[in-house]
């Protein structure tokens, strides 16, 4: 139970780059309702590959969600090399602050809590009679997941934005089954986002560890998109995970609000032992 905790930090990556392909390839991926787009790359004969890479990373952005606080209530179904469980999981969620997670298993038994905010973790379990918490540090995750995820990671987990794009610089793009696929190159991951036919919505987010004796790859999928204001909100995702093992996280939001007061906060227990 304790690694759908570190699922919410579980980054790591597969992707693949192309050539730069010619403006017309991008006029064609871009949705024909996109009038404005389309018109600027009639018009104008000859574009700077800058002004082509601007464009997409804009429109990547454009679709992630800005919030206050969130709740929400998942069904989390979990497989490993291992063993395979499924769990109900309630999260409330502070922006850039804490992030409150409660972890139900068969019968509606409480068998992990967990409080992440942005330099610890603690960690509760209720079943335990002596020492059932444990505080750490947020490196703790990172050093468990071997990866060098931050708090707006996890975040940008959990509300279903993409991740690791920050200073990351677009190498490619192409159009597959009339679907734009954008390679992007960051610090330390490749990233390969997959965009719906209008250019909406990201469907898949493919990521692959830079330094390729990690071995480390993830490929994260998005669907059944709800609207939430101007945004677009994945009720269901998928999470594959490969690296020394294989771990599969498949996740459906049953419910969920935004910037409403919080649901599912709690207080802690007095502190055992720490570890």
């Amino acid at each position: 139970m304790k690694k759908i905790i570190f699922f919410f930090g579980a980054v790591v990556l597969i992707a693949s780059c192309s050539t730069f392909r010619k403006v017309q390839v991008l006029k064609e991926a871009l949705s024909k309702k996109d009038s404005a787009q389309v018109q600027l790359l009639t018009n104008v004969s000859k574009v700077d590959s800058s002004a082509i890479v601007k464009n997409i990373i804009e429109k990547i952005a454009q679709t992630k969600i800005d919030f206050k606080t969130m709740n929400a209530r998942l069904k989390v179904d979990y497989e490993s090399a291992t063993n395979a469980d499924n769990y109900i999981v309630n999260v409330s969620l502070i922006k850039d602050s804490a992030i409150y997670i409660t972890i139900r298993g068969a019968m509606g038994v409480i068998g992990l809590k967990a409080l992440i905010n942005k330099d610890s973790v603690v960690l509760i379990y209720p079943l335990k009679k002596n020492k059932n918490i444990e505080h750490k540090s947020l490196s703790y995750l990172q050093e468990v997941l071997k990866i060098p995820f931050k708090f707006i990671t996890l975040q940008d987990l959990v509300v279903g934005n993409p991740i690791f794009m920050d200073n990351a610089k677009v190498v490619s793009y192409k159009v597959n089954n009339n679907k734009l696929e954008v390679g992007m190159l960051g610090s330390l991951f490749k990233n390969l986002i997959v965009l719906n036919e209008d250019n909406s919505r990201i469907l898949q987010l493919k990521l692959d560890d830079i330094d390729i004796t990690q071995h480390r790859t993830c490929a994260i999928a998005y669907s059944n998109h709800v609207p939430v204001n101007q945004y677009q909100f994945p009720m269901n995702r998928e999470l594959i995970v490969s690296a020394q093992s294989r771990l599969e996280v498949r996740m459906e939001v049953k419910e969920f609000s935004f910037n409403e007061p919080l649901k599912y906060t709690f207080g802690l227990p007095k502190p055992g032992k720490r570890k």
